[in-house]
């Protein structure tokens, strides 16, 4: 798919789920100009949520090289329109829309609504657990997305600030997508031979066609 409709299927996405996440915040009795307040504290604290997140990755990957490189072999299929070149201002764009996006509706819609009617730790595992499924990445991917959700919905709980995770999130993958991308161009995973699974249809029957010429003729 080409780069341009990926990034306006995100940027739909995130429309809808700041609308949805819009709607169950109202549904929960809460006042829509109170959805996301904005203070300079609160989006510095959403940055230093990133900076912890950013480095407890860095020291996880280098102390477990094997699992962070099956980690990134297991998202081959998720992403695989970061095999195209993709502008830095495009990885931004896909880092807000997700932040905001997933946040809005996860955190400040249906944990918030959820914890109307039941317990506050139920609601932010409930919640966690859907931002994880709505991935629908391999089961340990889903784990390590449940156990971030977990994070930002404690952070949610005890700060109030929809901003902060917000902020946190974005600048998060923005540096996840960043860093995704180029170990996955390190490791050769976007090479047809070894990933045919992520080209495009015409693009296997090319290579197909190309592998029966070269047998007819050894």
């Amino acid at each position: 798919m080409p780069v341009w409709k990926v990034l306006a299927s995100i940027g739909f996405q995130a429309v809808l789920f700041t609308s949805f996440g819009v709607a169950l915040w109202v549904l929960a009795g809460r006042s829509y100009p109170d959805f996301v307040t904005f203070a300079w504290s609160e989006a510095a604290n959403g940055v230093l949520l990133a900076f912890a997140l950013i480095a407890s990755s860095a020291m996880m990957a280098k102390a477990f090289p094997r699992y962070a490189e099956w980690v990134i072999r297991a998202q081959a299929r998720t992403y695989g329109f970061l095999k195209n070149r993709i502008s830095f201002s495009a990885i931004v764009f896909i880092s807000i829309c997700a932040g905001v996006g997933e946040e809005a509706l996860f955190r400040g819609g249906l944990q918030t609504l959820l914890g109307e009617y039941t317990p506050l730790p139920l609601a932010l595992i409930v919640s966690a657990a859907a931002f994880a499924l709505i991935h629908f990445a391999q089961p340990a991917i889903s784990a390590l997305l449940f156990v971030i959700g977990c994070l930002f919905g404690w952070i949610y709980w005890q700060t109030g600030s929809l901003l902060t995770v917000m902020v946190g999130h974005t600048v998060y993958d923005v540096y996840a997508i960043w860093a995704l991308r180029k170990a996955m161009h390190e490791l050769n995973i976007f090479e047809d031979h070894r990933s045919p699974d992520l080209l495009e249809e015409s693009e296997r029957e090319t290579l197909a066609a190309s592998d029966t010429t070269t047998g007819e003729t050894s």
